[in-house]
């Protein structure tokens, strides 16, 4: 398999897994409002309030926590297809979410 098509495979695996996490908290990435204020809470979310709900067992800020994690590594995955030149990306429901974490 060639190094494009992991990249392209890394970032439907990727979206997928979003698209649970979504489904769990109850957003529907067609809303564009629950999406900017996703985007929000991902923008200001930490590393300690990640090991904060992993301590009260608070499953909601659980997903959060996955799902935002999840929007890293997309980030990351595009970007290392642009290094090399490749044009990788996630599909409707990544940049129904994306799109507000760059503004």
């Amino acid at each position: 398999m060639s190094q494009i098509q992991n990249h392209w495979d890394e970032a439907a695996h990727i979206e997928a897994e979003l698209l649970r996490y979504m489904m769990v908290l109850g957003l529907d990435w067609h809303d564009e409002a629950a999406m900017m204020q996703l985007a929000a809470e991902c923008k200001r979310f930490s590393p300690e309030q990640a090991q904060a709900a992993y301590a009260a067992h608070d499953q909601t800020l659980i997903s959060k926590a996955k799902l935002f994690a999840l929007a890293s590594t997309m980030m990351r995955t595009m970007e290392i297809g642009a290094h090399d030149n490749r044009d990788v990306h996630g599909g409707a429901a990544w940049k129904a979410f994306g799109k507000y974490l760059y503004s």
